[in-house]
């Protein structure tokens, strides 16, 4: 049976009810997000990290509620990708919805579940109820974004580790973010898609700048999750590996672990050092997150979602090289073409 997203009402604001029982209502919504075409050569970033992704809701719920959306490409990875989507398919509130509902939910995440031998995390269970009509994303109006937008998800090869980036379309978009949030070893198997099996994307590309970059993007904002601080330095995890590994025998969770550090490290070079035609806006929490990849309580993933609107309001405000109008626009290229040094690189908390 779909699980209502009203039945749990100690968490507000939620997406409204009826939003989500009729998609068509979003029409209702258009009006705020009735944007101009985007910003040539801009990117948005989403980090995933589980339920501290509420974040990252917040922010992008405070920009859909000012109808500001100027980035013409977005790349999302895990949780990252899940709020893309949502952003794009203009539905304020259903990122919240989905976290602070869904990801809490025994049928989502069970423990016991796990030592069974069955999936931790079960993620048919929840893409079941997304693709409901009491709880849907709608990708149809999403679609209709994307004939001026580009929306990428990532996902990691299991068999490669390699980092592949993929383009939704009306068949594949759930099974996209599916995969881009199959943590390997609590949802057992991966997604296969097209012949290979495909894990979280955040293994391979935690922090995707730098594709962005490649694919054009010379102004790249980043949602982060993790701390400002956080380097992605764990020494344990190689020494762990190089005792275990010793024998021939290594768990593929460790190389998964390896992978990713290596990975994350890159991606923070990037963002320290990047080319000299690029500029990297970071968003910050203000504060460490309360929240947890799972298991968070209510009041944490409340605190966290409100922390996330004021930064999304903040951001705006003190941003204006974003702004959707066309003189800012041209202002933000023309200065690109002009610049002869670094571009600077803001840290927004």
């Amino acid at each position: 049976m779909p699980l209502s997203i009203a039945s749990n009402s100690n968490f507000k604001p939620f997406i409204d009810p009826v939003l989500a029982d009729d998609p068509s209502l979003n029409e209702g919504i258009v009006q705020r997000y009735n944007t101009p075409e985007p910003i040539a050569h801009t990117a948005l970033i989403a980090e995933g990290g589980g339920q501290r992704g509420i974040f990252t809701a917040g922010v992008l719920d405070s920009w859909l509620e000012s109808g500001y959306n100027p980035f013409e490409l977005l790349i999302g990875t895990s949780a990252g990708a899940q709020n893309l989507s949502s952003y794009l398919t203009g539905q304020v509130g259903f990122a919240q919805a989905s976290i602070a509902h869904l990801s809490k939910q025994s049928q989502f995440f069970n423990i016991k579940r796990g030592l069974k031998g069955a999936n931790t995390v079960d993620l048919d269970w929840y893409f079941d109820q997304v693709s409901d009509a009491q709880f849907r994303l709608n990708t149809e109006y999403g679609l209709t974004k994307l004939e001026s937008r580009n929306l990428l998800i990532s996902t990691t090869n299991s068999s490669s580790y390699r980092a592949e980036f993929s383009t939704p379309n009306a068949t594949n978009w759930l099974t996209l973010l599916k995969a881009s949030s199959a943590l390997p070893y609590l949802y057992r198997k991966g997604v296969k898609i097209e012949g290979d099996y495909h894990v979280d994307g955040g293994l391979s590309a935690p922090l995707p700048v730098e594709e962005a970059y490649k694919r054009g993007a010379r102004k790249i904002v980043v949602i982060r999750t993790m701390p400002k601080e956080y380097t992605a330095h764990t020494p344990w995890v190689n020494r762990l590996k190089s005792w275990i590994c010793s024998s021939n025998r290594c768990p593929k969770a460790l190389d998964y672990f390896v992978h990713h550090e290596a990975a994350y490290k890159h991606s923070l070079q990037f963002i320290a050092s990047p080319p000299d035609d690029v500029e990297v806006v970071q968003i910050f929490p203000e504060s460490r997150l309360t929240s947890h990849i799972l298991g968070s309580a209510d009041a944490q993933l409340e605190h966290d979602y409100l922390m996330g609107k004021r930064a999304g309001l903040g951001f705006i405000e003190d941003n204006p090289a974003l702004d959707l109008s066309p003189a800012h626009s041209l202002h933000f290229q023309d200065s690109l073409a002009r610049s002869n040094t670094r571009v600077k690189r803001v840290h927004y908390c």
